[in-house]
C-alpha cells in the first residue's frame, strides 16, 4: 500500500485563493497569460473535469519548482507522494493562486517573482545570497487529486490501522523466531536478561548509566552508543520511553539484557525522527552504573 504524507514544509505554510480573472497574452513570457494578480501561467494540458481546490481542501501533486534553467526542488524524490492543503496566499500573484485555478489532471506552469517566493512564500529571513539574483522562479505542477480534511484524516487513520496490525503480526513472528520462551510483563515489554548483574537494582530518581544498540526487527540499527558516549538519565522521571525506564527498572549493575518494546510505550503511532509510526524496537542493553 503506497502511503501518502502531508508535505508540510516551510513552502507549504503559506496561504492560497480563487483566480479572480485572466488576461491573454503579454509580452514578458511568450505563449504564457496573467492574471489580475500577476501570475504568469501556461497549461499543458487541461482535463475535462470541473472541480477545482478550494480553501480547506488537499491537494495531491507533482512539483517541479525551479529557476529558467536549473531544478531546485522534485517532489518525485520524496519517498511518498506530496500533499498539501489548500490555504490563503501569502502575496498576490503566489503559486497557490495557480493551484486554486486547476482540475484533477491538469498540469501547468506557473512563474512567480522570486523575492516574493522566497520571502513569503517560503518564509525565510533572507534571499540566499547564491540566488540573488534570481528574478523569477518556475513551478511546474500536476493536479493529481482532491480530498477533504475529513477524507485525508479518515484516509491516515485506515492507514495506521493496518500499520498497527502489521506490527503485532511481525512482531510475534520475530519472538517466535529469536526468543521464543520470552513472556511479556503487564505492559507489554519483553525483557530477556543475557548476562545476570551482580549489583543493585536502581530506584526511581537515581541516575543510570547504560550503553545501548537500538534496532528495529529487522536486525537495522538505528542508534547505539557503542563505541560512543555511554548515556545517562534519571530513571522513572519520563526522560526515555516508557519500555526504558520499565527495562532498566528490572536490571542489575553490571547486567545485560534485550529489551523487545512494543510501539505503545516507545514511539506509538506517531513514531519520530528516523523511527516509523507503530514500529516495535529491540535494545541490547548494559547497565554500567547506578548514582
Amino acid at each position: 500500500m503506497k502511503k501518502t504524507i502531508l508535505v508540510i514544509t516551510v513552502m507549504l505554510m503559506a496561504v492560497g485563493s480563487i483566480f479572480v480573472s485572466c488576461q491573454s497574452g503579454n509580452d514578458k513570457f511568450a505563449g504564457f497569460d496573467q492574471t489580475e494578480d500577476g501570475l504568469y501561467y501556461k497549461f499543458h494540458n487541461q482535463s475535462t473535469d470541473t472541480v477545482t481546490p478550494k480553501l480547506g481542501e488537499y491537494v495531491t501533486i507533482d512539483m517541479i519548482y525551479a529557476s529558467e534553467d536549473s531544478v531546485m526542488f522534485d517532489s518525485k524524490t520524496l519517498p511518498q507522494l506530496m500533499k498539501m492543503p489548500m490555504v490563503e496566499p501569502s502575496y498576490k500573484g503566489d503559486v497557490y493562486d495557480g493551484i486554486a485555478m486547476m482540475q484533477i489532471g491538469d498540469s501547468a506552469t506557473f512563474i512567480c517573482d522570486a523575492d516574493s517566493v522566497f520571502l513569503k512564500l517560503f518564509r525565510m529571513p533572507a534571499v540566499p545570497p547564491e540566488l540573488d539574483s534570481l528574478e523569477y522562479i518556475y513551478f511546474h505542477i500536476k493536479l493529481n487529486a482532491i480530498e477533504s480534511l475529513e477524507e485525508v484524516k479518515a484516509a491516515q487513520e485506515a492507514e495506521l490501522k493496518i500499520l498497527q496490525a502489521d506490527e503485532t503480526k511481525k512482531r510475534y513472528a520475530f519472538l517466535e523466531e529469536k526468543y521464543p520462551d520470552a513472556l511479556p510483563v503487564a505492559s507489554g515489554l519483553y525483557y530477556i536478561e543475557t548476562v545476570e548483574g551482580k549489583g543493585s537494582t536502581p530506584l526511581s530518581g537515581q541516575t543510570v548509566t547504560v550503553n545501548y544498540k537500538g534496532m528495529f526487527m529487522d536486525g537495522s540499527v538505528f542508534d547505539s552508543s557503542i563505541g560512543k558516549q555511554p548515556i545517562e538519565f534519571p530513571l522513572g522521571q519520563g526522560q526515555v520511553i516508557q519500555g526504558w525506564d520499565e527495562g532498566i527498572g528490572m536490571m542489575r549493575k553490571g547486567g545485560k539484557a534485550i529489551l523487545v518494546i512494543p510501539s505503545d510505550i516507545a514511539y506509538g503511532p506517531q513514531g519520530r525522527s528516523g523511527i516509523p509510526p507503530y514500529s516495535t524496537l529491540v535494545f541490547e542493553v548494559e547497565l554500567l552504573d547506578i548514582k
